[in-house]
């Protein structure tokens, strides 16, 4: 609405304020009243004081017929009993020898008389005239209403509509945004995991703060946290006889400060707090908690994602630890090329522990590529093709190769019954070996060769 409308949405040219009113008449009539008859009755006395008898029309018509016409009934009604008191009073004609009774009266009282049903005639008409711009000034009031309440209501139709279709650009958005931060999670590697754990956290949620706790020996531990400040005093570590334990992990049961029972809990340490729940197996691997969330994200929708994201992360970082156990167990790597490193670590030891006591020595040659962070997982592959080709091609049927650093990072040969000086010769002929068996484009990778013997525990 426009600042030309009053508080009540109605223009000030169409505005009328109230008239003041004494005893039920407007006060300025009764002003312009008295002025007309003191200056009417001051020249009446500078002329003879005969209250203008035998001028015709008279002169007190005149206010009689103006404050009819212009206030109506009441007011005009008034102007002639003022004309006739100030005609009349102290001014009653002699009655005439030829004049009756019902003569006198009519000759008295005939000016007052057509003063008076002049007020009332002429006072109806302007009455119902005001009558018939009140109803039009209140159909064009209501009238202007019903246009601002339509005006208001296309423009938050216009405002919800604009709102819908940013919310609908948004989801496209948020979509494509989700499905790239689920494949973040879509690993076998915890730490993969980890890292893409933050940006489905920051695309479902968009928290300002949070963190990410792993559960060591009945203990929570910080390994992720987003967003804090030097002077936050947010915990990083959740001993199991604290509330947050006893009820995230303990009690599996999801935390909201909105809700008075959850925010004694939380004791100021965040907004939502939930545990890592494998649905698979009902494990619980951690906690995610949120410790800062603009208050118009903070609803019953982002409760219940929060619920199903800890479920979602908990499920992959369960998934991933069992593909470790399991890989830790198994007795080749994931490409078959080369023996596991949990297989020959064991292996290893039993060797020498028997050569120890059968009187010969057990060495390894480590191979360590470096920069192997920067190539994909199908080049680490044909590294490890590589040494396994070239340990076949090169050294006996009882060396083993294998993977050391799961994943790709040491590798290591295990050499039986083979000294340390020898395992240096054997470690220069296997170099020139995988050297000749790698790709050309990874020609230029740096492999490190090194002999060194292998302690059995006592």
């Amino acid at each position: 609405m426009s600042a030309a409308t009053s508080d009540s949405g109605q223009p000030p040219e169409m505005r009328e304020e109230a008239p003041r009113r004494l005893l039920g008449f407007r006060r300025v009539a009764l002003v312009e009243l008295a002025l007309f008859f003191a200056a009417a009755l001051a020249l009446d006395l500078l002329t003879g004081g005969t209250r203008f008898d035998g001028v015709q029309p008279h002169p007190f018509w005149l206010p009689v017929l103006l404050l009819t016409v212009q206030y109506g009934t009441g007011e005009g009604v008034l102007a002639a009993i003022v004309a006739t008191l100030a005609l009349r009073l102290g001014n009653m004609p002699e009655q005439l020898i030829t004049q009756d009774v019902y003569q006198y009266l009519y000759a008295v009282s005939r000016e007052p008389i057509l003063w008076l049903v002049a007020a009332v005639l002429f006072g109806e008409l302007r009455m119902r005239q005001l009558r018939e711009r009140e109803e039009l000034r209140a159909g064009l009031e209501l009238a202007r209403k019903e246009a601002d309440a339509i005006a208001r209501s296309y423009r938050q139709l216009k405002a919800v509509k604009e709102s819908l279709e940013t919310r609908v650009a948004g989801q496209l958005r948020t979509v494509f945004t989700l499905y790239q931060a689920t494949r973040a999670i879509d690993k076998l590697d915890e730490g993969e995991i980890m890292l893409g754990m933050a940006d489905l956290i920051r695309t479902v949620m968009r928290p300002d703060k949070f963190s990410l706790f792993l559960l060591n020996n009945n203990t929570l531990e910080a390994v992720t946290n987003e967003g804090w400040d030097p002077e936050d005093t947010y915990s990083r570590l959740f001993e199991a006889t604290s509330p947050v334990f006893e009820t995230v992990i303990g009690r599996q049961k999801f935390l909201c400060v909105a809700r008075p029972e959850d925010e004694r809990v939380l004791q100021g340490e965040g907004v939502l707090a939930g545990p890592l729940l494998s649905e698979d197996t009902g494990e619980v691997v951690g906690m995610v908690k949120v410790e800062s969330l603009g208050f118009t994200d903070l609803s019953v929708n982002s409760v219940e994602n929060f619920r199903i994201l800890c479920q979602w992360v908990g499920t992959a970082l369960a998934k991933a630890r069992q593909y470790r156990e399991a890989a830790e167990q198994a007795v080749l790597t994931e490409g078959g090329a080369l023996y596991s490193s949990g297989f020959i670590g064991r292996q290893a030891q039993f060797l020498a522990q028997l050569g120890r006591r059968l009187g010969f020595e057990t060495t390894m040659v480590l191979i360590k590529p470096s920069g192997m962070a920067r190539l994909s997982q199908h080049q680490r592959r044909e590294v490890a093709a590589a040494i396994g080709r070239a340990v076949r091609q090169s050294l006996r049927d009882t060396d083993m190769a294998c993977d050391i650093g799961n994943n790709g990072i040491v590798y290591g040969v295990v050499l039986p019954g083979t000294a340390v000086e020898q395992a240096r010769l054997v470690a220069a002929k296997l170099e020139r070996a995988v050297r000749a068996t790698l790709p050309k484009q990874l020609a230029d990778v740096r492999i490190d060769f090194t002999a060194v013997p292998v302690a059995g525990d006592e």
